[in-house]
């Protein structure tokens, strides 16, 4: 149990999972889930406003405030990774915590930060930190996360090297947010990703990240449009798709060959076990995969709104089951598959979890309640 931070508070047991004061006539509901993980046996754990819930695998969802140990999160922040052993880990700004869930206890603590604000590697013990983003995990439960240069720019100053596209950028478009790539390894032991001279590795616009087979880096960028990847030995920046940098406003999307396809708004980005590479597309309302060298539609049918409507991008929301590129999805987020190949999907402004089956099939996972749902019917 935390005692040192309000992050993760005990809360009295009329609280619900779904919405404060929610009625007992009203069906039970996620509330903006965003961040989402399966453990071994196929449940899911799921980020919400203001807490995690596990969902069991026949759809029963449980509220981890309300277990023995119950915690709350105040900020979801970087979002929520769990190891090989099923142990979670989820961030509150400046601070990783690791949480096991036993039966109907909940075991929380600190696992990193909280020894002051920095940019130091080595033991965890001693290593410090500013914030953890954009959390990611491999298959040997390394946890990687990133940290806006912007907060930590006196200690790196201009010793980085970032990708080959953003040079060629005018002075004064697009916004310039750059992060730094940190790595706790299994051991222990903290560093922060560097060519092997020495430059900080800084890619630009993160908005997801993952870790291939080779432990690469790969990352998406809803500032380029455009998908990435980081040689983790050499530091060299590897393009995978989009036109990165081609359109500050009025995004376009436009699958096909990677070498000519355009991506809209690409966010959280996972690797399947066939090495897809697969992005949801919140402001697309859809889920994107990149294979064979082609960028293709998995999921999600939104009509795309002309530019002068926003200038942003944005599709047309909507909640449908069915088909999967018959399926209409409402600001959707994290992804993660189970043992059995089916991917869920956070559909945060629809409140509610969605399952990709493999034979291409849109149900809602749990509870749509059109009522609570974030639907503009204009």
């Amino acid at each position: 149990m935390i005692k040192r931070r309000s992050a993760f508070l005990l809360i009295p047991f009329f609280l619900s999972v779904a919405v404060s004061a929610q009625q007992a006539d009203k069906p039970q509901v996620l509330s903006h889930p965003s961040s989402l993980v399966a453990d071994s046996q196929d449940n899911l754990f799921v980020l919400m406003k203001y807490g995690i819930a596990k969902v069991t695998p026949d759809g029963k969802i449980i509220d981890l405030r309300r277990l023995e140990g119950g915690v709350k999160i105040d900020k979801a922040f970087g979002g929520l990774v769990i190891d090989s052993k099923n142990n979670l880990y989820a961030s509150d700004e400046a601070i990783l915590y690791k949480i096991a869930v036993t039966g109907n206890k909940v075991d929380a603590r600190i696992y990193a930060g909280e020894r002051g604000y920095g940019l130091v590697d080595g033991p965890l013990s001693t290593a410090k930190f500013r914030s953890f983003a954009n959390l990611t995990i491999d298959a040997k439960d390394n946890i990687y996360f990133t940290t806006d240069y912007s907060w930590i720019k006196d200690e790196i100053g201009s010793n980085y090297v970032s990708d080959n596209f953003i040079a060629k950028v005018p002075a004064g478009q697009f916004n310039k947010a750059y992060s730094t790539i940190r790595k706790i390894s299994s051991d222990g032991t903290v560093s922060t990703l560097k060519t092997p001279d020495g430059k900080f590795i800084l890619p630009h616009g993160v908005s997801g990240m993952a870790i291939d087979d080779k432990g690469d880096i790969v990352y998406s960028s809803n500032v380029s449009r455009a998908v990435e990847k980081i040689d983790h030995l050499t530091g060299v920046f590897i393009h995978i798709a989009g036109q990165a940098y081609k359109r500050q406003y009025c995004p376009v999307y436009a699958p096909g060959d990677v070498s000519t396809a355009e991506l809209f708004t690409p966010q959280t980005i996972i690797i399947n076990k066939a090495g897809e590479m697969i992005y949801s597309d919140e402001r697309n309302h859809r889920i994107t995969k990149i294979a064979d060298g082609k960028v293709s539609t998995l999921a999600g049918n939104g009509i795309i709104a002309p530019c002068g409507q926003n200038i942003g991008g944005r599709a047309k929301e909507g909640h449908k089951d069915g088909t999967a590129l018959a399926a209409l999805f409402n600001f959707p987020k994290w992804l993660a598959y189970d043992s059995k190949g089916n991917l869920y999907i956070a559909d945060e402004s629809n409140m509610c979890l969605r399952r990709l089956s493999p034979d291409g099939i849109v149900t809602s996972f749990t509870t749509f309640d059109r009522s609570q749902a974030m639907i503009d019917d204009n």
